[in-house]
């Protein structure tokens, strides 16, 4: 007994210090959208309005009050969501990659990649390094550093993903996921979904992803 308990807190002590030394990110989604336009009166350079929610389901919900509010005619503004990613841990990270990834046909399907710099999905071995949007030095084949307490955020035109995912017969309320890759193979994700419903749309008021 007694060498099978050494055993156990050995075992147990080892994954301590492995999770340890393994870098904490933390990545947050919430579903925004900036009407394109500064308040009556309000200072030059200072940001649009906006209205923002933790679910598309309630950013479109509260879409018309804040409109009418504003006075903009959909979809004059731009639907997003933005993901922030941050270093919880106490060593520095170093992203080799962040991706949009979701499972065609349901969660059994197959894993697919959505590009939404070149609007199309591809299979992980066809995407590599074309669907990366981690950033400019991550395609150069440099890390995005992290240091603990530092973080990156990301955007992406909610009218941009759902055009994509409908045109390559990928409709409905498709769930994704932003995933983020270090450079020790550990992967981070964070679902989310965009229902093409609610943003496909024949013009594409917001470009590709843009750093926070």
């Amino acid at each position: 007994m007694v060498s099978v308990l050494a055993l156990v807190v050995s075992l147990l002590n080892l994954y301590l210090q492995r999770r340890d030394r393994r870098p904490r990110l933390r990545i947050r989604a919430r579903y925004e959208y900036r009407a394109g336009l500064r308040e009556p009166g309000s200072p030059a350079g200072s940001p649009a309005p906006q209205v923002h929610d933790e679910s598309q389901e309630g950013l479109y919900l509260r879409l018309g009050d804040f409109l009418r509010e504003h006075g903009v005619e959909y979809p004059r503004g731009s639907a997003i969501v933005r993901f922030a990613i941050s270093n919880e841990g106490e060593r520095v990270a170093y992203l080799d990659a962040v991706r949009l990834v979701f499972r065609a046909g349901g969660p059994l399907g197959r894993r697919m990649v959505l590009d939404p710099i070149q609007k199309r999905v591809l299979s992980p071995n066809l995407a590599r390094d074309a669907a990366n949007v981690a950033g400019s030095a991550a395609s150069e084949g440099l890390p995005v550093e992290l240091v603990p307490g530092d973080g990156v955020g990301y955007k992406f035109s909610l009218t941009r993903l759902a055009n994509t995912l409908e045109r390559e017969g990928h409709t409905g309320n498709v769930r994704l996921s932003l995933e983020a890759t270090d450079r020790l193979g550990n992967a981070y994700r964070r679902p989310f979904r965009v229902n093409t419903d609610l943003w496909a749309y024949h013009e594409d008021p917001d470009g590709g992803p843009e750093p926070r």
